[in-house]
């Protein structure tokens, strides 16, 4: 039997050219089904609206949770009453707890009235940054949007007393100096390119040490928040180490850092040829300038 085709070139010959043009059209599948798949990159809804919608989702199950509470709070003040009548307690018992009761209430009294800042998104951006060989060159990947809302209790004389709502980003509109690895965003690793997946959502529920005690204007202060992270449906515990700087009555700034592992979020990088040893870990900042009213 003969090696060689018709055309007088070796069959393994062909074959390998064969698998060659699989092999390309494969690729050129997938970089075309991201490259479809990742939208245009335009948010659905800006952060002030999206902010809304989780502060009326939150509302919601405060009210539900509240109502809840109200319910087993009148039992327990009834059965409280009817045993306190049954048992006729002393009026000089009944002056003592009035009288602790009182100092209780006069010390959770506020000494300050905090203040809260809104974040300006215009002059506000939030980042993430890993690394990867892009055809075979060590890269440094930013990633950026100006897309971040959210807002600030700060109370001036006791900065521990303060307080951090939702942060939210748009994570549809990140973007690098890269088309192609915005669309992968979108499309495969953050899946923002759907509704659901579009916001990357931080919930504040602890800050702790605190380099002040109070802060004046020009003066700066650190501290760490830790809280729920969600990215891409996922959500895991993080700690931002975090800044704030009192620019003026009106106006604060600052920023916020924490290291990440991707892998955590359940977030996989496309198997693409020209893409290779992207770092685990990913460095997520917030720089912000938030006013007041």
């Amino acid at each position: 039997m003969s090696n060689t085709s018709r055309s007088g070139v070796p069959y393994y010959l062909v074959l390998i050219l064969l698998l060659i043009a699989l092999a390309g059209g494969a690729a050129a599948g997938i970089l075309g089904y991201i490259w479809i798949t990742g939208g245009s990159g335009e948010p659905s809804l800006s952060v002030e609206d999206a902010l809304a919608t989780l502060e009326a989702s939150e509302d919601n199950m405060a009210e539900a949770v509240g109502t809840a509470m109200v319910d087993v709070a009148n039992t327990v003040f009834a059965e409280a009453v009817a045993a306190a009548v049954a048992e006729a307690v002393d009026v000089s018992v009944s002056a003592a707890v009035d009288s602790s009761v009182a100092a209780a209430v006069e010390a959770l009294t506020p000494v300050s009235e905090p203040v809260e800042f809104k974040i300006v998104a215009a002059e506000s951006r939030a980042s993430f940054t890993l690394k990867e060989d892009l055809r075979g060159v060590r890269t440094t990947v930013i990633g950026s949007t100006s897309e971040v809302g959210g807002s600030i209790m700060v109370d001036l004389a006791n900065p521990s007393a303060s307080s951090i709502g939702a942060i939210i980003i748009n994570a549809r509109t990140l973007e690098t100096d890269n088309s192609f690895r915005n669309r992968a965003l979108r499309s495969q690793i953050l899946k923002s390119a759907q509704d659901e997946f579009e916001f990357i959502v931080f919930e504040p529920r602890e800050l702790g040490n605190w380099s002040a005690e109070s802060v004046a204007i020009g003066e700066t202060v650190s501290f760490d928040v830790s809280g729920d992270l969600t990215v891409a449906g996922v959500t895991q515990r993080v700690s931002f180490a975090a800044t704030v700087a009192l620019d003026s009555e009106t106006q604060i700034s600052g920023g916020a850092t924490v290291n990440l592992l991707h892998g955590d979020f359940g977030l996989v990088i496309p198997d693409v040829r020209s893409v290779a040893n992207v770092t685990d870990d990913v460095t997520l900042s917030l720089e912000f300038v938030a006013r007041a009213g």
